[in-house]
């Protein structure tokens, strides 16, 4: 079995795919650690909006891109496992913030349930999937995730550590179902019709 997942790994694109989450990932988490919340209230604004509205429409549209591109191509083990990463997230988490830890447990607001960081986790963990199926837009996925994550630091819902661990939570997490799923025929179907943009998907479906 663990031969079979090394050699699934060792594809070019899945490989990429995880470097480049644990290098965003870790480069973000030094960010949020070393940085403080500032003290201007059009920055504060900016986090309030990417925290919320932000966070919202960059979740929501990033399922619907997957999701209607896994169904137009039958392929329902993706669909399967975007489902599974969201339900997995939010029960984790949730899960995770039941758990007095301390301080750990307390937001820098004053709140409960602080520890991990839901926004992050999810955020990482759909920009995970994007990178892996629509690669040339990786930096924009990241870029979001990134942006998510440092907006919970600034309006002060999260410690840099609570953010770190949502991170961490979110890109290991997809990363165990991505490994489970490399298993799956429709990976191969994924690797022979490489799909690359969003944009590609009226273009390989104008010829039907």
């Amino acid at each position: 079995m663990m031969n079979v997942l090394l050699a699934n790994l060792s594809q070019k694109d899945v490989l990429k795919a995880t470097l480049l989450a644990f290098f965003v990932g870790g480069t973000t988490s030094i960010f949020v650690l070393t940085l403080q919340p500032t003290d201007s209230y059009t920055v504060w604004s900016i986090g309030n909006f990417l925290g919320n509205t932000g966070n919202d429409l960059f979740l929501l549209l990033s399922n619907l891109l997957i999701l209607g591109w896994a169904w137009r191509r039958r392929l329902t083990s993706v669909i399967k496992l975007t489902l599974s990463l969201d339900l997995s997230v939010w029960i984790l988490v949730q899960g995770l913030k039941l758990i007095h830890l301390g301080h750990w447990y307390l937001r820098p607001n004053g709140g409960a349930g602080g520890f991990p960081s839901g926004h992050a986790a999810h955020a990482f963990g759909m920009a995970f999937l994007l990178s892996l199926y629509f690669p040339r837009f990786s930096w924009l996925w990241y870029s979001c995730a990134a942006a998510i994550s440092w907006s919970r630091l600034e309006t002060e819902w999260h410690s840099g550590l609570q953010i770190t661990a949502g991170i961490i939570l979110g890109t290991f997490l997809v990363w165990g179902l991505v490994v489970r799923w490399l298993t799956h025929p429709d990976y191969e179907v994924i690797q022979s019709e490489p799909l690359h943009s969003p944009l590609a998907i009226s273009q390989s479906y104008a010829a039907e």
